[in-house]
């Protein structure tokens, strides 16, 4: 099995976020391998400890749960973000990484995003911010995750979605958090995770997603 695509930082680290998100084990050795790996693709470009590769720019992003950026704020965000949640789930207490995490931190602090924006695509990226923060200190974040939820439920649309919050990606978060904090807005959009997840067909990651939030709402 080969995570590494050499020439991109972001098709690496998505291989490697997709396989754990279909429940894949990596071994010590091969979380080691490419964390280093990661590591060793900081750039430090206009203020990022990574930001997107030649490669990366000239192909495009996508999030993880298949909308594609129309801004780069969300792209080169987007890179980055994606970049620190894995290595926060693969080998978060090397050195190495808790020193990236200290440099992006100091950026991101500065940030509408971090503070869960609902301005255009500000809003997908304090998505993508929550997702790293839920895997990187969810203890530390708590107060901040909790105050998200909160947003998110004055943001409901009535219908199982959200209003600016992008709900396939809102929906990966949650099924990310403990049941006990992402329960109430699982529930809210059970129903639309229902009828969508039997009446077309979607991106294999979606229709995954989609699986998710049924079972842990136990509507499978």
């Amino acid at each position: 099995m080969n995570l590494i695509d050499e020439h991109s930082l972001y098709r690496t680290v998505t291989n490697a976020a997709m396989f754990l998100f279909d429940d894949g084990t990596l071994t010590t050795a091969h979380k080691a391998r490419v964390a280093n790996w990661i590591l060793a693709r900081q750039n430090h470009q206009q203020g990022f400890v990574f930001y997107p590769t030649a490669s990366d720019l000239k192909t495009g992003i996508t999030l993880f749960s298949g909308e594609k950026p129309k801004t780069k704020l969300l792209a080169n965000n987007a890179v980055e973000l994606e970049t620190l949640r894995l290595l926060a789930l693969i080998q978060p207490e090397s050195s190495s990484v808790q020193q990236v995490f200290q440099t992006a931190n100091e950026r991101l602090a500065g940030l509408c995003f971090a503070d869960m924006c609902d301005t255009g695509e500000c809003a997908h990226a304090s998505i993508a911010y929550l997702r790293y923060l839920t895997a990187a200190d969810p203890d530390g974040s708590a107060a901040k995750i909790t105050r998200a939820l909160g947003i998110l439920k004055r943001h409901r649309a009535g219908d199982g979605r959200w209003h600016k919050f992008p709900f396939f990606f809102v929906l990966l978060w949650l099924t990310e958090l403990p049941n006990d904090l992402a329960r109430a807005e699982l529930t809210y959009a059970a129903g639309r995770a229902a009828g969508l997840s039997t009446g077309q067909e979607h991106l294999p990651v979606r229709q995954k997603i989609l699986d998710k939030v049924l079972a842990r709402t136990n509507r499978h």
